[in-house]
């Protein structure tokens, strides 16, 4: 059915992940418990393939609309703790500490700027939440750590999480526009919320209605919609770019979606995340690639080519419908609304940026904790929330570092900034670059870098497992090691040898 080897392993992990997807919605949650068991189970035999997937698939299940998955509450409860359980699996049997790996993540001072939080909390809204929520992320940043090394250690495990996130990749992106003609999904979230207010209501009818409606596509939630669709976008690039090294039909098909979905999102973020990962892949990635001058040339013309392509297609659909300047200030009215272009970027961010720098200004040294507001401590006496399940909207990150930490948080984050930029400058990893910036400019609209359980948590596992496995991959084949499937093929297909920049 298909020519290549990899298109055919692409296929069989969409199905096997979408039959799993499934299968959580028939047994009650009852599938989410078996893949956590087999995640620990392949962490004790070092799987690292199978381990990594595992480990991927979680922050997935968290995200994915829940009309597909369903809404049992061992689901909700295995989706959330399911990868901390393989963690644990992973530092009992110290699976993260063997075998070779001469690659490393470069998020070290990350763990020092959890230490500033643990000082912030002490005088905090609400240091007990606060404290879960700090040793909850730096148990995700073990794991993180601890998967990042276990994946070195099988070039067949390599392969195999490729195939499972291109897999992730084109259930999200093509899922997303199959689901914007089966409204029961695709609008989910929007009839969930009409029927909370006691109407009934179909799919067919919020498709029909007017003014703006919220798609959420194949998330849960319409403001993840434009995250997940610009992080897996970036990752199928990067994976096109430097490991395919060519045009690849299932990646440009794939990446096609890409527009249509973002607009349908209505999300300025992610229309921005696009514009930032585009000039980054243009000035930074490929320059730096380890491609021969005629492959980088292809590729440089395939991207300046694709962005012209959206260029036109945008002024056309402004001209007939002015559908970018709706986009951009979300009102369907556009003649109708008399703000600036700036107070239209802004409005729905401003009593959020107000909040944090008024925490900001008490505490202007520390802040006033990590991930908590005032009135948590309130809302706990009176049983409104528990120690475990303390959600918090936060606003804009580069605020929220400032309000929960101050100052002295900022300048250990700006460190980790510094420190993870150099490294992957020095090192060539170029994808987790690339991903990283996609999921700092994505946390300009919604803060979620540090909530590990939901949105944050699967944009930093695409980054950090999915794109730091193709720079592995990458940097193998451009030393000559990579012994993974189709190892021959691929150098075949970008004429390596003499031609190949090593610089």
């Amino acid at each position: 059915m298909f020519k290549d080897k990899f298109t055919r392993d692409v296929f069989k992990a969409l199905v096997a992940i979408s039959a799993i997807l499934l299968a959580c919605k028939f047994t009650a949650g009852g599938m989410a418990v078996v893949v956590a068991l087999a995640g620990a189970y392949f962490a004790l035999q070092r799987q690292s393939g199978y381990l990594a997937i595992c480990y991927v698939l979680f922050p997935m299940f968290m995200s994915f609309n829940r009309v597909v998955v369903g809404l049992s509450p061992v689901f909700l409860m295995t989706a959330r703790l399911g990868n901390l359980f393989m963690i644990a699996a992973m530092i009992l049997t110290g699976a993260g500490m063997q075998g070779r790996a001469h690659e490393r993540l470069p998020i070290l001072w990350m763990f020092a700027y959890c230490l500033v939080a643990c000082l912030s909390s002490i005088d905090g809204w609400m240091p007990l939440i606060s404290y879960l929520k700090i040793a909850q992320f730096v148990l995700f940043l073990i794991g993180l750590l601890f998967v990042a090394r276990i994946i070195q250690q099988s070039d067949q495990g390599l392969y195999q999480l490729r195939c499972a996130m291109m897999a992730i990749a084109v259930i999200f992106l093509f899922g997303s526009v199959l689901a914007r003609f089966i409204p029961s999904i695709g609008y989910s979230m929007m009839i969930s919320k009409i029927e909370s207010w006691g109407y009934d209501i179909t799919g067919a009818e919020v498709a029909a209605g007017e003014g703006m409606k919220m798609f959420n596509g194949m998330v849960c939630h319409s403001q993840m919609l434009a995250p997940v669709v610009a992080i897996m976008s970036t990752w199928v690039l990067c994976d096109m770019i430097l490991i395919v090294k060519r045009f690849s039909w299932l990646h440009g098909v794939t990446l096609a979606t890409t527009p249509a979905l973002l607009y349908m999102s209505r999300s300025r973020g992610g229309l921005l995340d696009i514009v930032i990962v585009l000039v980054t892949v243009m000035f930074i990635c490929v320059p730096r690639a380890r491609l021969s001058q005629v492959v980088r040339s292809k590729l440089a013309l395939m991207v300046i080519g694709g962005s012209a392509v959206l260029v036109v297609i945008a002024v056309i659909a402004q001209i007939r419908t002015q559908a970018i300047s709706r986009w951009i200030r979300k009102v369907e009215d556009v003649h109708g609304d008399t703000r600036t272009l700036h107070e239209a970027f802004t409005d729905s961010r401003t009593a959020m940026i107000a909040y944090n720098l008024n925490d900001f200004r008490l505490n202007p040294l520390l802040g006033k904790g990590f991930q908590v507001v005032r009135g948590m401590d309130r809302a706990y006496r009176a049983k409104q929330l528990s120690l475990f399940s303390a959600p918090v909207e936060k606003g804009v990150t580069p605020y929220v570092i400032l309000g929960e930490t101050g100052l002295l948080g900022a300048g250990v984050f700006a460190i980790f900034l510094v420190a993870f930029y150099t490294t992957c400058l020095k090192r060539r990893y170029l994808a987790l670059l690339t991903l990283f910036t996609c999921n700092l400019v994505t946390n300009l609209a919604d803060s979620t870098l540090f909530s590990p359980g939901g949105l944050g948590g699967f944009l930093w596992i695409v980054s950090c497992v999915g794109g730091f496995g193709v720079d592995l991959i990458s940097i193998r084949q451009a030393h000559g090691t990579w012994t993974g499937p189709g190892a021959m093929n691929l150098l075949a297909n970008v004429g390596w040898g003499n031609r190949l920049e090593m610089g």
